[in-house]
């Protein structure tokens, strides 16, 4: 329990610090930069220590699995590009992909310890607290440089809008199903939904285009219902409220209105850049490069191009190759692209494991949870085509935070204390 206990306040300790890393790094301290990144480096190792430390006790968990077989892949893959990368430039570079397989792992871990009920409570108080700061903070961002991805929130001004914004959603539609749900957890309750939304102010001011993607499946899972059309058309309306305050801030500090769903502009911003050298390369167009470059080349396919390509340039320095491909790597990179030119389809494939290996959930889920688990399904799709916000420190465990309660059957600490409670004045072992 001791042990435990500790395991918990590390991984708090940890989940904090990275969550305001990049607000102290461009905002409060930014000539400390490289002690942040030394410090979220010391946050990778703790963090893939404990889930070493959990690995045996969590063996039944396809997580656990997942890592193992990242692990295994990485190091196929390090033999096949040994000649390009030295050991630290290839370890430098697992550094995000292994921090988010031992999420996975230690979330797990801690979750379905004796702990689980105090877990749920202080996760969820982390969360509401997570969402209400980046009000302030993204109103200030607004206020000095304007909508653009210098409002990140707690992110900080270095490209950290996008993650604030599909966290925002997540963690919006995670507290409306567990305080905007109906006792019997058919519907979401009118008059509690309101206050829980405007936690989505930030998306409305910093104008990352997955906005538009994430509000309208929110809007239709939120307000699907299978009663009568009166029932659906207050929460329709708020909707449309929503999305008109989202589309007026962003229409007169962005873009015209016209050029966002102008196929043109849609084709430019995804797939081609015919803009001057230097401008940040298009989403697909990385991909397309890439297999320009990988050619016939079965191994690199297989095993990727190498994981020393990302990373380096703060605390060690960038190879040779990644200085080559510098173009490449700079600006809004795509998850699919990241793993795939890093570790191949080898590499492709165990992220999917990890990422939807959850889904066959075999627990009852009431209408509002299943609601949730149809939107991070939704959510977590969407961002393998937009950033790779799965690999970000806070985005990880919350995500897998998310998959356990979901699997979990959506249970509140009060449920979890309950059960263990009732199992054990039948005499079995704590349910918790």
């Amino acid at each position: 329990p001791t042990s435990m206990k500790f395991k918990i306040r590390l991984f708090y300790t940890i989940l904090v610090f990275c969550s305001v890393a990049g607000l102290i790094s461009t905002m409060i301290l930014p000539g400390q930069e490289r002690n942040i990144r030394f410090l979220l480096v010391v946050c990778d190792g703790i963090m893939l220590g404990l889930a070493l430390l959990a690995l045996w006790r969590s063996r039944s968990y396809y997580g656990v699995w997942a890592f193992i077989i990242f692990i295994l892949g990485s190091t196929t893959t390090y033999l096949y590009t040994s000649d390009r990368f030295a050991i630290l430039e290839h370890l430098n570079g697992m550094r995000d992909s292994l921090f988010f397989f031992g999420s996975l792992v230690v979330v797990y871990d801690i979750y379905h310890s004796e702990y689980k009920a105090d877990f749920i409570h202080w996760f969820t108080r982390f969360l509401l607290f997570f969402a209400v700061v980046q009000l302030p903070v993204a109103v200030v961002q607004f206020i000095r440089y304007g909508a653009g991805d210098g409002v990140g929130g707690t992110f900080g001004t270095g490209g950290g809008s996008g993650y604030l914004s599909q966290l925002l959603f997540l963690i919006c539609f995670y507290l409306a199903v567990r305080y905007a749900s109906l006792e019997d957890g058919s519907h979401f309750s009118l008059k509690r939904l309101p206050w829980i939304l405007l936690l989505l102010i930030p998306c409305a001011i910093n104008e990352t285009k997955i906005s538009f993607v994430l509000l309208a499946a929110f809007i239709a899972l939120i307000a699907g219902s299978r009663k009568r059309i009166l029932r659906i058309l207050p929460m329709l309306l708020l909707g449309f409220v929503l999305v008109y305050m989202l589309n007026y801030v962003y229409v007169r500090t962005e873009e015209e209105q016209e050029d966002i769903f102008d196929p043109q502009f849609i084709e430019q911003y995804l797939l081609t850049n015919t803009a001057e050298a230097g401008a940040d390369l298009p989403r697909f167009q990385r991909l397309v490069i890439m297999f320009r470059m990988m050619g016939n080349d079965t191994g690199s396919l297989l095993f990727g191009m190498g994981y020393g390509v990302v990373g380096g340039g703060n605390i060690l320095g960038v190879s040779r190759l990644g200085r080559a491909l510098y173009y490449l790597m700079q600006g809004s990179r795509i998850l699919l692209f990241r793993t795939w030119i890093q570790g191949g389809l080898l590499n492709v494939l165990t992220m999917l494991f990890a990422v939807f290996g959850w889904v066959r959930v075999r627990t009852y889920q009431y209408p509002t949870l299943r609601k949730f688990y149809w939107f991070l399904i939704f959510a977590l799709l969407v961002s393998w085509s937009y950033d790779e916000g799965l690999l970000d420190r806070v985005f990880a465990p919350v995500v897998a935070y998310f998959m356990m309660w979901i699997t979990d059957g959506g249970k509140s600490e009060e449920d979890v204390e309950l059960l263990a409670e009732e199992a054990h004045e039948d005499g079995q072992p704590d349910a918790a």
